[in-house]
């Protein structure tokens, strides 16, 4: 077991402990790269716009689409479930989570092209049935914004207390004096904007999931696999908050002295709890295809595993789930936050290429029609260089979007970590020193 760090138990429970800002310069050489990278992202996605392809053209953006909903939407869910378990070692971590909720907002940007570009829903099977009113358009739409607004006002809320100290943000704070009162309605709105979020990305993963998936692909049918997307959702949410925890410890030195091994082994046991359920999921979806042999089920897993997309499967496999794996079950390396950051990497990349492997085909397939298996199976449809482009520019502006947010709300949430202080505190007990936990309530 590892203690806090020494510089979160130094702070004074009635202190002015206020974390600033990160600084934003273009004269700094990576905040410039991803300034390039934010650019060639919205220059992309315009060209793009003004084609106006055919839905096939959208593939690869609603690969990155669901990839976002899967990484930047659910890691704010992070520092909500670590609040409701009482997680005191998640104090230092819990902003960098939530400010994910900012550029998650633009995963709105690509619903919207995408979403005109589906077929109608006359002769395909779909979620909607009958239901003519709106959907898919206006339904997916709805529920995605009612997931953004419902991030960004957790962000808000847990972050009053300290943008009352920041004077050009006042105009947030609605007149917060920091009463017995005031701190009630925070922590009670925070709980309940945590789980309205939950609820609302669970809503948002089915329906999406569905109508850019398996509605696409006739015969494909799986209750599991929206289930089966919010799982893996939350293993590479954890693995996206990893690698900001360790960048923000690597190159930010007002947050460096409050991150360390704690973090490291906390964030790195949730890590391999959803790696394992990765898994879990997969299989359970896997093996009832396998019995029943249904023809148009074994056509889908034709495609997105055995066959079409066998490369992407066999990429999303090792680096999803494999790697991760083996290298997790081990104390030592989720004791080292520089190797813990390196197996979140892989686990991204994997997190995408299981995106690729689940929506391309669909998006892609132009035989939507029907109820029974894909005869023949669609050929492969690979990025070209405007995708790839596409991906690493929008990424850069996700990355950007963050980076920015970061500067007028700080990565440490202040008022947190100085209520850590009154919990927390090590004592001597003979030779050895011991953690002292309160209990609040």
């Amino acid at each position: 077991m590892s203690g806090p760090e020494p510089a979160a138990l130094a702070i004074a429970p009635g202190s002015g402990f206020r974390p600033r800002g990160i600084s934003f310069s273009l004269a700094n050489a990576a905040q410039l790269l991803i300034a390039l990278l934010a650019i060639l992202g919205v220059v992309m996605y315009v060209l793009r716009l003004f084609e106006w392809a055919d839905r096939p053209e959208f593939a690869y953006p609603t690969a990155t689409l669901m990839w976002m909903l899967a990484t930047v939407s659910t890691a704010p869910l992070l520092a909500y479930a670590t609040r409701m378990t009482r997680g005191y070692w998640s104090y230092p971590v819990r902003r960098i989570a939530t400010l994910f909720a900012i550029p998650s907002v633009l995963g709105y940007a690509l619903l919207i092209p995408v979403l005109h570009s589906l077929p109608s829903l006359d002769g395909r099977a779909s979620l909607w049935f009958e239901f003519r009113f709106g959907a898919p358009v206006i339904t997916d739409a709805l529920a995605l914004a009612t997931m953004a607004f419902a991030g960004l006002g957790l962000l808000w809320v847990t972050s009053i207390p300290d943008l009352a100290a920041n004077r050009s943000c006042r105009f947030l704070t609605v007149g917060w004096r920091g009463n017995p009162r005031q701190w009630r309605a925070l922590k009670m709105f925070a709980k309940l904007l945590g789980a309205f979020y939950l609820m609302m990305l669970v809503y948002t993963t089915m329906i999406l999931t569905t109508d850019l998936g398996q509605s696409l692909i006739p015969g494909w049918r799986s209750g599991i696999f929206p289930a089966y997307h919010v799982v893996t959702g939350f293993q590479t949410a954890t693995a996206l908050v990893v690698l900001t925890a360790y960048l923000a410890r690597r190159f930010c030195p007002e947050v460096r002295p409050y991150i360390g091994t704690e973090q490291a082994i906390n964030l790195g046991r949730i890590f391999l709890a959803f790696t394992l359920l990765v898994f879990y999921f997969f299989w359970a979806d896997f093996v009832l295809v396998w019995y029943a042999r249904l023809p148009g089920e074994v056509a889908a897993m034709q495609v997105n595993i055995a066959e079409v997309y066998g490369i992407a499967f066999a990429i999303a496999g090792v680096c999803h789930f494999g790697i991760p794996f083996v290298c997790l079950i081990f104390n030592p390396l989720r004791r080292r936050f520089h190797l813990l950051a390196l197996v979140a990497v892989v686990a991204l990349v994997g997190s995408f290429a299981d995106r690729v492997r689940l929506f391309v085909p669909a998006i892609s397939n132009t035989e939507v029609t029907g109820h029974g298996p894909l005869d023949p199976l669609p050929a492969a449809v690979w990025p070209a260089l405007d995708d790839v482009l596409f991906i690493v520019g929008w990424i850069g502006l996700l990355a950007f979007a963050y980076m920015f947010s970061a500067r007028w709300i700080p990565l440490l949430s202040g008022w947190e970590m100085r209520e850590g202080a009154l919990y927390r505190d090590e004592v001597d007990y003979g030779r050895a020193k011991f953690l002292l936990l309160a209990k609040p309530d």
